[in-house]
Parts: C-alpha cells; sequence; structure tokens
C-alpha cells in the first residue's frame, strides 16, 4: 500500500478521467513479470514493441531473482525497463511493475505473461474506446489461445464483465486483452497480497463492486499461452478459489454456481460467441519474428 500511495504523490495530476481525456494522446504501460520464461519471453516482447512504434507506450519487465536464466539480454534488445529481483510471487512482481508504469507517467496501464502476445492493433483500438468515453475505467476484448508450440487452438470470444457471473464463476478477464486506468490503480490500491494465484480477479470485482465501468471490445486484444504450466492449474489454485468464494459471498452451492455458469453461456450464445471465426492477424514466433497467421479457427476450448 505504501508505495501505492508513494506512485500517488508523484502523480497527483492523473487524479480523474477528465484529466486524461484532455491529453493529446495516452501513454500505455505494460507489465510482464518473468520467472524462468526465457523461451516464450522474446515473442512477447516484439508484441509490445510492435505496439509502441504505433502507439506511446512502454514495457516493464519484472523478473524474479530465482529464475535460472535471466531474460536481462532480452528485455534490452526491445527497449524495455527491467529489474530483476527477489519478489512474493507474480502478483507482487506484478504490483510493483504496475507502481512503477504510474511512476513513469502511464495513462493507461495492462500486463501479459511472459507466454502472452499483444495482437496487431490492440493499442489503437483500447485508445480509441478510452478517448471516446472519459468516464470509462477498463476496457478487455477478445483472444485467441495459443498451444505450447504457438499454434492457433481456438478464437475465444466474451461478453461484457459483469459482477454476477465473476463472483459466482470464473474469471474472463484475460491479462492479454485487459487494459485500465492508472487512476483506477491508484484509487484501488493495487493487488490483495493475500491471493497468489487469483489477485486479478479480486482487483477485477473490487473495480466492479466500486462502480468501475467496464468495457469488452468485440475484437482480439491478445494471445493467451496454454502450455500446460499455468498457474490457474496449480494445485494450490482451487483451495484459493474457495478462500475467495467466501470472502466475495459467493454461494457455497455447486447448483447456484452451475445455473450462473449456464446463463452466462447462453448470452454468449445468444450474442453468437461460439461460432468459428475467420483469422488474419499477426503473431510473433520463439525469435520474435512476426508471422502471418489467416486461417478458420474454432472458438470452442476446454479448459484443462
Amino acid at each position: 500500500m505504501n508505495r501505492i500511495m508513494n506512485a500517488k504523490s508523484r502523480n497527483r495530476r492523473r487524479s480523474g478521467p477528465t484529466q486524461h481525456a484532455n491529453r493529446k494522446a495516452l501513454k500505455f504501460g505494460i507489465v510482464t513479470p518473468v520467472l524462468n520464461a526465457r523461451a516464450t519471453f522474446k515473442a512477447c516482447a516484439a508484441s509490445v514493441q510492435a505496439q509502441c512504434a504505433e502507439i506511446p507506450g512502454a514495457h516493464f519487465v519484472r523478473e524474479s531473482a530465482s529464475s535460472a536464466v535471466p531474460c536481462e539480454d532480452i528485455a534490452a534488445a526491445f527497449g524495455c525497463d527491467y529489474r530483476r529481483a527477489a519478489d512474493a510471487g507474480m502478483y507482487d512482481a506484478l504490483g510493483r511493475g504496475l507502481d512503477d508504469a504510474v511512476a513513469a507517467g502511464c495513462d493507461i496501464l495492462g500486463w501479459l505473461n511472459a507466454d502472452e502476445q499483444h495482437l496487431p492493433g490492440a493499442f489503437r483500438a483500447v485508445r480509441a474506446a478510452f478517448d471516446a468515453d472519459p468516464a470509462l475505467d477498463i476496457v478487455f476484448g477478445d483472444y485467441l489461445i495459443l498451444g505450447a508450440d504457438a499454434a492457433v487452438l481456438a478464437a475465444r470470444r466474451e461478453i461484457p464483465a459483469r459482477r454476477l457471473y465473476l463472483r459466482q464463476g470464473v474469471n474472463y478477464l484475460l491479462s492479454c486483452t485487459v487494459f485500465f486506468r492508472s487512476a483506477l490503480w491508484i484509487r484501488l490500491g493495487g493487488f490483495d497480497s493475500a491471493y497468489q494465484l487469483l489477485a486479478d480477479k479480486k482487483f477485477y470485482l473490487h473495480a466492479l463492486d466500486a462502480g468501475a465501468r467496464a468495457a469488452h471490445l468485440p475484437a482480439f486484444l491478445g494471445t493467451y499461452g496454454s502450455t500446460g504450466q499455468n498457474i490457474s492449474l496449480l494445485p494450490a489454485a482451487a483451495e484459493e478459489q474457495r478462500r475467495l468464494r467466501a470472502e466475495i459471498g459467493a454461494s457455497p452451492c455447486p447448483v447456484l454456481r452451475r445455473s450462473v455458469r449456464a446463463l452466462r453461456c447462453a448470452e454468449k450464445l445468444l450474442r453468437g460467441c461460439y461460432w468459428p471465426r475467420r483469422i488474419e492477424t499477426t503473431l510473433f514466433n520463439a525469435d520474435g519474428e512476426p508471422q502471418p497467421f489467416r486461417g478458420r479457427v474454432s472458438t470452442r476450448w476446454r479448459w484443462n
């Protein structure tokens, strides 16, 4: 909390959405936490660099001191703001990076895990949404799922953020597509350090409960890496999920939670989210080189 307050005192001019609207250009700050991720990080960094070549932005890379093979040289090659230090977990590293992005004057914040990418036009679409609505706090969109070999597995389309769905079900605001104003990060005080695996879900619920306005963009903004090593699959995630449900007031009844899930699926069906999509975009390979992708992709995917 202290570092949030310090960032706030250094950035008092970012106190509300009206001030953001008066700026000529919003600056993006993207944070990537890194732990033994050298195999995928180059593609991630290349995707952010491509966005920043078009829209003002900076990439803040915060690597754990316990990484066996650091990524400092890759980060330097892509012009990242790189630091390596001990941390108390991914969200601790993320929080520090987001604080640094605020202190650096970034207006719009987001993060990418080291196995994720931003898709072409993401910053442009998000900036247009924030510029068009000064009262908007959060923007998120659709995403592609990539396998361990970077093959496109699915094209996932989403629906607006609803507190009922988030409280009773899974978090469907994925980091590779979510952007929010720095003023919101400061106002909410960052992540809850009591959660090591689900701090993002609590952050979004806290934001919506506090009256934050969120908008879903029907556009593919990023890629999610399904590598089999995702922290949501860790055994500790189930226990943390139970603890979070109790704190946020989710029903202890599995039948009710399944009913809410069915309601969310019905809304997705009505919005046409389950139809295959024709995708034409650019992805980055493990060497950080752009590769065009074209194809018809299923939207169906079973989370492991």
